[in-house]
């Protein structure tokens, strides 16, 4: 089901193509030129809210498929969007940006059985995104539990996990959003950057397909490494040493703020098995805003 609409920045042939070149599977890739949230449209797939047959009414869509559309998505479903107008952050934020200035997806993950690694999931998305845009000729860094930012510390992608409790097991639905192509005048607030801004190019430069391959080709092999661990300690794996060595939060003085509205102050000394921050070496943390506070002196 392809529409001929041809000004998507990212070609769903094309992209199950590229990934395909990667040694990936990509069963379902779903592209939008608008829609109101990539989580929310993927869950409403996963729940079987909607489905690929219904045509939506108010934005274009185009979908590729390896044998045509399944009744629910399969893992590894990946759906975007040029343009996400009613995003979600973290603890309930709204996150938007202008149309066709930043790279919009979710990625869908069937786990299995609920385990206690789960919180590395977004810490694997974090360094395949950190790693993309590093090769992309920006070099950035990871701050827990779900930012990438350059490494004088702006922000330049958040993630999202969302999990939906199905009868055939729990799905995870991983939204990323990162700042390709804004300039100055786009930036939501002065602690944010994107791709062109660092790189001093024009946006039209970012390449929105080939950086959600890289992307991909780092996340999924990680990921697939983090299930056939099983209950084994992820911690001492090679994915989670990439994710403690580029993670700038670790060795900082930081706040956590946490979701009851309370806050803890601490050093960050690293991350435990579950991909929890671990504070002065004895408090583990699965939750929070982290403030990276500035030493005197």
């Amino acid at each position: 089901m392809n529409s001929q609409h041809t000004s998507f920045l990212v070609d769903v042939d094309s992209l199950r193509r590229k990934a395909a070149a990667q040694g990936l599977s990509i069963p379902t890739a779903i592209w939008d030129d608008t829609c109101p949230s990539t989580n929310d449209e993927l869950a409403a797939l996963v729940t079987g809210a909607s489905t690929l047959a219904e045509a939506p009414a108010d934005f274009t869509r185009t979908v590729s498929t390896a044998d045509g559309p399944a009744e629910l998505p399969a893992q590894f479903t990946v759906h975007g969007t040029d343009h996400q107008n009613a995003g979600h952050g973290r603890l309930g934020r709204t996150w938007t940006v202008p149309a066709r200035r930043s790279l919009t997806f979710s990625l869908l993950l069937t786990p299995g059985a609920v385990f206690d690694s789960w919180g590395w999931i977004p810490l694997l998305a974090g360094e395949a995104v950190r790693s993309a845009i590093s090769e992309a000729g920006v070099p950035a860094v990871l701050k827990w539990p779900n930012d990438v930012l350059t490494v004088e510390g702006k922000k330049l992608c958040g993630i999202l996990a969302r999990i939906e409790t199905l009868p055939a097991g729990p799905r995870i639905i991983l939204g990323m959003g990162i700042n390709t192509r804004l300039s100055s005048a786009d930036l939501p607030r002065e602690t944010a950057s994107s791709l062109a801004i660092e790189k001093g190019t024009d946006g039209s430069e970012i390449d929105h397909e080939d950086l959600l391959v890289s992307i991909l080709a780092t996340l999924i092999p990680a990921y697939q490494e983090l299930i056939d661990n099983g209950d084994s300690d992820f911690s001492s794996s090679a994915a989670a040493e990439k994710v403690r060595a580029n993670m700038v939060t670790l060795g900082s003085q930081v706040r956590v703020e946490r979701p009851d509205g309370t806050s803890v102050i601490g050093r960050a000394t690293g991350l435990d098995a579950g991909g929890d921050l671990i504070l002065d070496g004895d408090r583990s943390y699965s939750a929070g805003d982290v403030h990276h506070l500035r030493t005197a002196g």
